[in-house]
């Protein structure tokens, strides 16, 4: 191999190594001020390939910016990552791409472009030449080409477009009155439709009198920057500051794509209570992926909102509980039923991670809103209806156990009824005595209702009634008291500070002794 092929090979080998360290060190950029994003998209972005489209004025005296625009626009194409695609488009009167001016990114081809490049002022050396491109500007048909050439099979939808030049349209004598802008508007609109392009408007120095004529034609989706440039170090400032943004731009761009409407729905449900319900849909995209309800309002006159919100969901349908309506004339003591008929508005954003990344990178954290209508009678009280009911039943109940209880208490049936004997080792030592709705009767020596002869002991048997509020369900019971004597047996052994009740008709045993409650 010669000399001359070792330089050549050299030469290609920086280039590469170059581009490669260009990139890299964007990369590594990205990750430091773009941690979470990078973290998601990085991969992604590895694979984003881009087209860049330069529309160079050449005509007139532009050939003034080639010491400027040449060496900037070689730093540029160092900058692009391998497999993005450059087409330089020049024009005057007409418009071309010459051999040499496009092709993908390898160290040939920017070889190559920047050859071309620095060429491309070069003036005319014919008659017909200087009729092309050097007397006349002629914007719509280099719009035309540029929209021809962007269409191009096997290119990039992320796409980058540079028109550098004064934008005053003067065309020939021959084109002037025959242009179309609405149908170059139309191609680009139907052409390009689902592609993301940036156009660059480097307004030269000069009136840029037909610059809205330029800006008009390419849709809104297309993000025109108009970036006047007030002489030629200021544009070659801005393609090295371009150059350091080109992988920042695939990364707007990568996720610009990806956010999408949320076209978010509503259906507000109202319980009895005035508990809110959400039915949500909505559309989660790669970025954002979840979804947080901010605020809940209605149309309606006279409730309040008791909010349980934020809250948050990655489900693109679903229920979500956010509140409660009450009334405000609502208290303890005023329970009440109302009507609430009105619109119910929810407000939402996103509730991403990396919402302060989104920001540094130009994307406003978005919010939107959705409606639905409600038409509801809700009961208004500090308590759920449910409770509420259950308390004015126990409250009735109790009422009634009460009023069951005094009917209790006074009637006779819980009165001592029945006759007493006593015996003594079976026989009796008494004779029978009948107590007649008596409230208590006693037993035993001294006893004022049934006296024992022979007996050291005093039994008492009283009805004990209990307080029909406090105790509404108690039924009066017989309570026996040992007054005299050291144990009495009903059943068990009882000593005399213990008062057991007994049922009715129990018999009582003191010592030999047997009082019998006979029906």
């Amino acid at each position: 191999m010669g000399k001359k092929g070792r330089f050549i090979i050299t030469i290609i080998f920086i280039c590469c190594a170059t581009v490669l360290r260009a990139q890299q060190q964007g990369v590594d950029a990205l990750k430091t001020d773009y941690p979470q994003l990078m973290q998601k998209f990085g991969k992604e972005l590895e694979g984003q390939r881009a087209d860049y489209i330069f529309a160079i004025d050449v005509s007139g005296t532009m050939n003034k910016y080639q010491e400027t625009v040449v060496p900037a626009l070689g730093e540029f194409f160092k900058s692009l990552q391998t497999g993005d695609y450059v087409s330089i488009i020049k024009f005057g009167g007409e418009a071309t791409n010459e051999v040499g001016s496009a092709g993908k990114i390898e160290a040939e081809t920017i070889k190559n472009l920047i050859s071309y490049a620095g060429h491309i002022y070069d003036k005319p050396t014919t008659e017909y030449e200087r009729e092309k491109y050097f007397r006349y500007t002629d914007l719509e048909n280099m719009l035309r080409y540029l929209a021809t050439d962007m269409k191009q099979i096997d290119r990039s939808k992320l796409k980058f477009v540079f028109i550098i030049t004064d934008f005053l349209h003067d065309p020939s004598a021959a084109r002037k009155g025959k242009e179309d802008w609405n149908g170059v508007a139309k191609r680009f609109a139907t052409e390009q439709a689902g592609n993301d392009v940036y156009v660059f408007a480097l307004q030269l120095p000069g009136s840029g009198r037909d610059l809205e004529k330029v800006r008009n034609v390419f849709p809104k989706a297309f993000n025109f920057n108009h970036v006047p440039i007030t002489s030629g170090s200021a544009l070659s400032d801005w393609f090295t500051q371009r150059k350091n943004a080109i992988l920042l731009d695939k990364f707007y761009a990568l996720i610009n794509h990806k956010i999408q409407p949320a076209e978010l729905t509503v259906d507000p449900t109202l319980d009895i209570d005035g508990n809110l319900e959400l039915g949500i849909s909505w559309k989660p995209n790669p970025v954002y992926d979840k979804l947080r309800v901010d605020t809940v309002c209605t149309s309606a006159k006279g409730f309040a909102f008791k909010s349980g919100l934020p809250i948050s969901t990655a489900d693109e349908e679903g229920v979500l509980k956010v509140g409660k309506f009450n009334y405000h004339g609502a208290s303890i003591s005023n329970p009440t039923f109302k009507k609430i008929k009105g619109d119910v508005t929810a407000k939402a954003s996103f509730d991403v991670p990396y919402e302060a990344e989104l920001a540094k990178l130009g994307f406003a954290a978005p919010s939107f809103q959705a409606q639905g209508e409600v038409d509801k009678w809700v009961f208004c009280y500090p308590l759920p209806f449910w409770l509420f009911c259950l308390i004015v039943v126990l409250i009735i109940i109790y009422i009634i156990l009460v009023a069951r209880a005094f009917l209790r208490n006074r009637s006779d049936f819980y009165k001592i009824n029945g006759r007493f004997e006593v015996t003594l080792n079976g026989g009796p030592v008494t004779e029978r005595k009948k107590a007649n709705g008596m409230e208590a009767v006693d037993f035993g020596r001294g006893a004022g209702f049934l006296t024992v002869p022979d007996a050291n002991w005093h039994v008492r048997i009283d009805v004990k009634r209990y307080n029909p509020l406090t105790r509404p369900f108690t039924h009066p019971r017989y309570i026996v008291s040992l007054l005299k004597g050291s144990s009495m047996k009903i059943g068990a052994k009882y000593g005399p500070h213990q008062h057991p009740a007994i049922a009715r008709f129990t018999h009582i045993t003191v010592g030999d002794f047997r009082i019998r409650w006979i029906n």
